[in-house]
C-alpha cells in the first residue's frame, strides 16, 4: 500500500510539473523539483490523494516532437512522438493511423527522410537507439550497431549522399554512418564535454551539401566529407546559449538560431556573427524556427509558454498565432505543406496534431484516435514481449543481482533483462556501457563496484549472446 501511494504522488507531482512547465524535457524537472514550496508540496500530496482512481494517472497525453512530410507526395505526413512512436497520414492530416511495427521503443524524438527515395525514412527514440524503414513507415528495423548512446536528440541526413546520416544524442555525442546505419561511428572530435543532458540540434548546410551546422553550448561546423576533420566553434556571441534550434533562409542567405536562454538570433554570414532578431523572445526559449517557400519567406517561431509567432519581414515585425491552438500547452514541431506553403501543421506537448490552411491564422485539430497505452505496449515488437522465446540459442548471461536497479525507469528490448511493461523500452546493443552506466549510476543507487559488475555485464552481453 506504501508503495502506491508513494507512486501515485510521483504521478500527480509528474503531471502537476507538465502543467506549470509544458515544455520542460523529463530531464530538466530536476530544477523545479528542487525549488517548490512546502505550500505547493501540500497541495500536491492532498490532489494525489483525491485523484488517486483518476484514468489520468494510467494514460499519457499525445506528445508530437516532430512532424515530417512526405518529399514527393505531401498526402502522406508523418508525426513522431510518444507514447504512440509513428502516426503516419495518408489523406494530408485528415485522419492518422499507428506506424509502429518493429518498434521496441515509441518514444521518438527525431525523423528524417532520404531526400532521394521518399520510402527510407530513419527515427530517432529516446532510449531505444536509431530505427530505419525502407518501406514508408510500414515496418521497422533496429539499427544501433556502434551507438555509443541510445538516446537521440536529433537525426541529419546528407542531401547529397543520403546513406550519410549524423545522429546527436543526450550526452553530447555524436555519431556517423556511412552505410545507412549498418555501422555507427564516433563523430565528436573537437567538442567540450558538456555535463548533464545535451540540447542539440542538427542542419546541412543548403549551398555545401557536405557542410553540417550543430547547435550546442555554441554553433558548431564539420564537413562529413573529412573523415579527419574536427568540430569548428562559430559565433563566439552565442557561446553558452543553448542553441534549440537552426534554420536557414536561402532567399536573404540568413541562417537563424534559436537558444534556451535568450531567444532568437539571425547571422548572414554563416554563422561567424550574430545578432538578436527581436527584442519580443529576449530571454526566452526557442522551441521550433521554420520558414516556408513562399516570397518572400514567412519565418515561423514557436516559444516556449508563449505561443506560436510569424513574421514576413525577416523578424522585425511579429504575429501571434494562437486562433485554435490549444492554452497552456506547447508547439513542439511545425512543418510546411510542400505545395501550399499556407498550409502548416503544428505539434504539441499535451494535445497531439493541429492543421491550418491559412499560414496559422486559425487552426483545427484532426481525430487522432487515442490508443491506451496498455494496447501500445502490447503492439511493441515480440522481441521486447513477456513469454516470447529468445530469439539467440543457448543460454544467456545472467545479470548480476544489482542489475534490477537498472529497470526501475525503463525496460529492456530482450525480454531476458526486463518484463517491465513501457514503451521505453533500452536495446542492450554493442558499445560502449561505462559513460552511461557512470550518469545513470547515482540515479539507481548504484556502488561503485556495482556500477563496475553492470558495466562489465553489458559491454559482454552482446558479444556473449551472439556467440551462442
Amino acid at each position: 500500500m506504501r508503495f502506491l501511494l508513494l507512486y501515485s504522488g510521483a504521478r500527480a507531482l509528474r503531471l502537476w510539473l507538465m502543467l506549470r512547465c509544458p515544455r520542460t524535457p523529463r530531464f530538466a524537472l530536476a530544477k523545479p523539483i528542487a525549488s517548490l514550496k512546502w505550500r505547493n508540496l501540500f497541495i500536491i500530496s492532498s490532489f494525489w490523494i483525491l485523484c488517486l482512481a483518476s484514468p489520468v494517472f494510467s494514460e499519457e497525453p499525445l506528445m508530437i516532437n516532430q512532424i515530417l512530410i512526405h518529399l514527393k507526395n505531401p498526402q502522406v505526413i508523418y508525426a513522431a512522438g510518444r507514447p504512440q512512436g509513428i502516426l503516419k497520414s495518408a489523406d494530408r492530416g485528415k485522419s492518422w493511423f499507428p506506424a509502429r511495427k518493429g518498434l521496441k521503443n515509441t518514444s521518438v524524438y527525431h525523423l528524417v527522410i532520404s531526400p532521394t527515395n521518399p520510402q527510407i525514412l530513419y527515427l530517432g527514440t529516446f532510449g531505444g537507439g536509431i530505427y530505419k524503414s525502407a518501406d514508408g513507415g510500414d515496418s521497422w528495423t533496429e539499427i544501433n550497431n556502434g551507438l555509443g548512446n541510445t538516446n537521440i536528440h536529433a537525426l541529419a541526413i546528407d542531401p547529397a549522399k543520403p546513406d550519410q546520416l549524423v545522429a546527436a544524442t543526450s550526452t553530447g555525442e555524436v555519431f556517423l554512418t556511412l552505410n545507412g546505419g549498418s555501422i555507427w561511428t564516433p563523430f565528436s572530435q573537437g567538442l567540450p564535454f558538456l555535463e548533464g543532458e545535451v540540447l542539440e540540434t542538427l542542419l546541412f548546410d543548403t549551398g555545401h551539401s557536405s557542410l553540417l551546422y550543430m547547435g550546442q553550448d555554441n554553433l558548431y561546423s564539420r564537413s562529413t566529407a573529412e573523415s579527419t576533420g574536427v568540430w569548428e566553434a562559430l559565433g563566439p556571441s552565442l557561446k553558452n546559449e543553448r542553441i534549440t534550434h537552426l534554420a536557414f533562409d536561402p532567399i536573404h542567405k540568413i541562417l537563424y538560431a534559436g537558444t534556451k536562454n535568450d531567444g532568437l538570433f539571425s547571422s548572414q554570414d554563416k554563422g561567424k556573427t550574430w545578432k538578436p532578431s527581436s527584442d519580443l523572445f529576449k530571454k526566452q526559449w526557442i522551441q521550433r524556427v521554420i520558414l516556408d517557400r513562399s516570397q518572400p519567406p514567412r519565418l515561423y517561431v514557436s516559444v516556449l509558454l508563449k505561443g506560436l509567432f510569424k513574421s514576413a519581414d525577416q523578424g522585425k515585425t511579429w504575429k501571434k498565432l494562437d486562433q485554435g491552438l490549444p492554452l497552456n500547452d506547447d508547439i513542439l514541431s511545425l512543418a510546411i505543406d510542400s505545395e501550399n506553403p499556407d498550409r502548416l501543421y503544428a505539434g504539441t506537448h499535451n494535445n497531439g496534431i493541429f492543421v491550418s490552411t491559412d499560414s496559422g491564422n486559425s487552426w483545427t485539430a484532426p481525430e487522432v484516435k487515442q490508443e491506451p497505452v496498455q494496447s501500445i505496449i502490447l503492439s511493441l515488437a515480440s522481441a521486447g514481449e513477456p513469454g516470447v522465446k529468445n530469439q539467440i540459442p543457448g543460454p544467456s548471461p545472467v545479470p548480476p543481482p544489482a542489475f534490477s536497479k537498472c529497470t526501475t525507469c525503463h525496460g529492456w528490448t530482450d525480454p531476458l533483462l526486463s518484463q517491465k511493461k513501457t514503451y521505453w523500452r533500452v536495446p542492450p546493443n554493442r558499445r560502449e556501457w561505462s559513460s552511461t552506466v557512470r550518469r545513470m549510476g547515482p540515479g539507481a543507487g548504484l556502488s561503485a563496484g556495482e556500477e563496475k559488475e553492470i558495466i562489465d555485464f553489458l559491454n559482454g552481453y552482446h558479444t556473449d549472446s551472439s556467440q551462442k
